[in-house]
């Protein structure tokens, strides 16, 4: 017992005799998870929300409310029905903050740091896309007063109008950043985004003019909308392979994940590209990229996933386009009364279409409320899957009729619904909104 005793007291001494700081010394550092990267990897990640938030959950719930596709089993039947809880946009509003904008602007610090204006100006841009698009689903948001999570714990909504101001300011700094000569392929963009001459400048006025429209700030937008984009080899777009966690978000989810969940069965697409319910211009070409668009399977009419389909496995899939932006300025131009230009800008898209499909798009002579109704139906039938549709149809307020799917309500759905996560997590949240309540800018 007593050479016990005295054993314990040589460890005791022994252990003494080491400073607590060797032992305790990075404790609280785990080896596997980074505290810091370059800032070219942490803007690739804000890149790859945008991506998400193109083509993932949000755009499949806008594509069935404007009734361009189907939900046709389990959660998504009552997602077509407009039967939708807030813990179902948990996912997309954690990805546009913490996984997306917070990103950014690590990344926007890291390149001010550095004097890298290029890196900056991408990030810059990558955080007015997530915030626009947040604006555009939620109406008032977080933003300001959004990331400083240190100081601030629960950040203040701010209006509607004023983010989407605050956006404009993003991308006009991001202008500045990045320069006239910039592109997809030299700076920032691979591999997230296809690598390709796409220049930057234009990318961020076809943004500009994108909010503009959202906002009806239609001088704005068409005038945007002329320094846009100017050719389809312009296009930004995602970059998808075969390779693991590269694959198309349509494929994975239609294909690999829930294949009977989201189909094109009696949707308005399909009626206007078969005939079922006319188009405002006869358009033989549409047979061509209905082909790529759809598919017969084995329980109705499926997204078209094979390797030639809109939505293959490695197909791209446009985060904003030629098309986009002729159609705003069409659009614009058309609403300001300017309607030798909006028919002008508005059959370039049309003889575009014909080179890229190899059919028959005829030309518009048409003028006024017609030609208003033959840009918006253009641009539905053009970018199936996007979120850019359900904005349209919001502002528009229906003008193409798309059918109601819910019941009780004569709308469609209005906005996204705030998350469970965010009910929860933040004492200044303003309280649950309708889902058939319009955002501000849409009043």
């Amino acid at each position: 017992m007593k050479k016990y005793k005295i054993f314990l007291m040589l460890i005791a001494i022994g252990f003494s005799s080491v400073s607590c700081e060797d032992y305790t010394d990075g404790i609280n550092v785990d080896p596997n998870n980074f505290t810091s990267a370059p800032g070219n990897l942490i803007v690739g990640q804000a890149e790859l929300v945008v991506v998400k938030l193109s083509s993932s959950n949000g755009s499949r719930y806008s594509g069935m409310w404007t009734d361009q596709f189907t939900g046709t089993d389990r959660q998504y039947i009552s997602v077509d029905q407009y039967s939708t809880t807030a813990g179902d946009y948990d996912d997309e509003w954690t990805d546009l903050y913490s996984s997306g904008a917070a990103q950014a602007r690590i990344a926007k610090a890291n390149g001010a740091e550095a004097g890298d204006a290029l890196l900056e100006g991408v990030a810059t841009t990558m955080e007015a896309i997530l915030m626009g698009e947040a604006a555009a689903l939620w109406g008032d948001i977080p933003y300001r007063t959004a990331f400083d999570y240190t100081e601030n714990e629960d950040p203040t909504y701010d209006p509607q109008a004023q983010v989407f101001s605050d956006v404009q300011g993003l991308l006009s700094q991001a202008l500045a950043l990045v320069g006239p000569d910039a592109t997809v392929a030299s700076v920032y963009g691979a591999p997230v985004f296809v690598g390709n001459d796409a220049n930057w400048s234009e990318i961020i006025h076809s943004l500009k003019a994108r909010y503009f429209l959202i906002t009806k700030e239609y001088a704005n937008a068409a005038n945007e909308a002329s320094q846009g984009i100017s050719s389809a080899s312009g296009d930004l777009l995602s970059a998808h392979s075969n390779a693991n966690g590269a694959r198309n978000l349509y494929y994975q989810f239609t294909i690999e994940q829930r294949n009977e969940y989201l189909r094109a069965d009696d949707s308005n697409l399909v009626k206007l590209m078969t005939g079922v319910r006319p188009r405002a211009i006869a358009t033989p070409g549409d047979a061509i990229r209905f082909d790529s668009y759809f598919i017969p399977g084995l329980e109705g009419l499926d997204l078209n996933a094979t390797a030639d389909g809109y939505f293959a496995v490695d197909a791209s899939f446009p985060i904003v386009s030629y098309v986009e932006t002729k159609l705003i300025e069409a659009e614009a131009l058309q609403r300001l009364n300017s309607a030798d230009a909006g028919l002008a800008a508005f059959n370039e898209v049309r003889a575009h279409l014909a080179t890229v499909w190899g059919g028959d798009f005829p030309a518009s002579t048409s003028t006024g409320a017609d030609l208003l109704y033959e840009i918006t139906e253009e641009k539905y039938v053009s970018m199936p899957g996007s979120l850019q549709i359900f904005h349209d149809v919001r502002r528009n307020n229906n003008l193409l009729d798309v059918p109601i799917d819910g019941v009780g309500t004569s709308v469609i759905p209005q906005r996204f619904l705030y998350p469970q996560v965010e009910i929860g997590a933040n004492d200044n949240f303003p309280g649950l909104v309708d889902l058939f309540e319009p955002t501000p800018v849409n009043k």
